[in-house]
């Protein structure tokens, strides 16, 4: 986020007087630092690309899911590229990362016009937040009402957080044409330093929200410890960006208004970098809840270690949280189950075809669950039964609460 009053006046007309703020064609230019802020943004930039890319295709392609939250991906993904990537690009182009009296006369206005795309910081941090939001809304159950309206109000107010914050950097100056046309004199601009502190607090509080969300649901199931452990991590993947927007304090604080009068195109530097890694973590800590079930199938091949007999098919998949003496524990394949819960591949035909035998051999009947727009590759909503094993069970059933879930309830 760069501030526009300060990055106007870089170097100004109306500070012809300040010596610090002339072009100077004889002082030694950094282009070291230039090249560097360069080669970071487009590193890091094209690395949250590809993990969005990948997650899409993932979703998309492979396993044909392609929902709400994926759609708040898309669209973070297209801010990325634009405007946050193109104008990170172009105020390099025109002087970002040199010095201030490193910048000729001719650059200062193209600077400014691309300095206002850094509002894309904003905008795609606000996305993958409300994508995260989106995928806790398809593995919340339905009875859960608060825990539902919790997420929709984070829904609302990262989005109206975004949304402030961006008109904020927009609309600093008076007049309000002064914003949009450089050869208007701007006569007021309020403290950028607000805003970029506001949303770094709001931010890091919005992140705590989300994550302790899928955590309590997580510790309230009946699954096995190892599987436990891997879900907390997967779901924890957003601590990263977190802890990269902590550290972003250091960079608002080192390109303060005081500070940014001076030399704002070579300090910002610092505040470029942390905004794309920020992002890159964000995107990649929202992506690996779609990984789950690959990483899960892994540790369902190794639950001897746990004292649980090794099935295929992890303990989720049979109420009470083990496979021993189930019917499944007992016909299963040679081959590892593709359930959505453990594969990447499509599950239809060899749960069809293991309820089928299931239902031949000890005459229990098991229903097919579809996918639909309600669930998710991880779905820890509270449905009905879907396997009669005998009316104890099923009275059973329905007398899941918000302390424990059965295999039923995640599924």
């Amino acid at each position: 986020m760069v501030d526009m009053a300060a990055a106007s006046q870089t170097p100004s007309a109306s500070l012809e007087g300040d010596p610090l703020k002339q072009y100077d064609p004889n002082l030694p230019v950094p282009y070291w630092h230039q090249r560097m802020e360069l080669a970071v943004v487009v590193i890091v930039n094209t690395l949250s690309l590809m993990a969005i890319i990948a997650r899409i295709y993932l979703r998309a392609i492979r396993l044909k899911r392609f929902r709400a939250d994926d759609k708040w991906m898309v669209a973070a993904g297209v801010f990325l590229i634009f405007p946050h990537f193109v104008c990170q690009i172009g105020t390099n182009r025109y002087g970002s990362g040199l010095h201030d009296q490193n910048i000729p006369d001719a650059w200062i206005v193209p600077f400014w016009y691309f300095s206002w795309g850094w509002i894309g910081y904003n905008i795609v941090s606000t996305l993958i937040k409300i994508s995260v939001c989106c995928y806790l809304l398809q593995i919340v159950p339905f009875h859960l009402l608060t825990l539902r309206r919790l997420i929709y109000a984070l829904m609302v107010i990262t989005f109206g957080l975004g949304l402030s914050i961006s008109l904020c950097h927009l609309l600093q100056c008076t007049p309000l044409i002064s914003n949009f046309d450089y050869t208007i004199k701007q006569e007021h601009c309020f403290n950028i330093d607000i805003p970029r502190f506001t949303w770094i607090a709001v931010s890091i509080s919005i992140d705590l929200c989300i994550l302790a969300i899928p955590w309590a649901i997580i510790h309230g199931t009946r699954i096995q410890a190892a599987e436990k452990r891997i879900l907390l991590i997967v779901f924890s993947g957003n601590l990263l960006g977190t802890a990269v927007c902590v550290v972003s304090i250091y960079s608002v604080w080192n390109t303060r208004t005081s500070l940014a009068h001076y030399d704002l195109a070579y300090t910002q530097t610092a505040f470029a970098i942390t905004n794309d890694v920020e992002i890159f973590f964000y995107a990649l800590g929202a992506s690996l809840p779609v990984l789950s079930p690959f990483l899960l199938s892994r540790f369902a091949s190794k639950q001897e270690l746990n004292g649980t007999a090794s099935s295929r098919v992890p303990s989720w998949r049979v109420k009470g949280g083990s496979t021993i003496g189930s019917p499944m524990h007992m016909i299963a394949p040679p081959r590892r189950s593709k359930s959505h819960l453990t594969t990447l591949n499509d599950d239809d035909d060899i749960e069809r075809d293991i309820g089928r035998e299931i239902e031949s051999k000890y005459g229990y009947k098991v229903d097919v669950d579809h996918d639909d727009e309600n669930s998710s590759d991880l779905t820890l909503e509270n449905r009905p039964s879907k396997t009669t094993y005998g009316e104890s069970e099923a009275e059973g059933s329905t007398k899941t609460s918000m302390q424990k879930f059965t295999v039923d309830d995640i599924v």
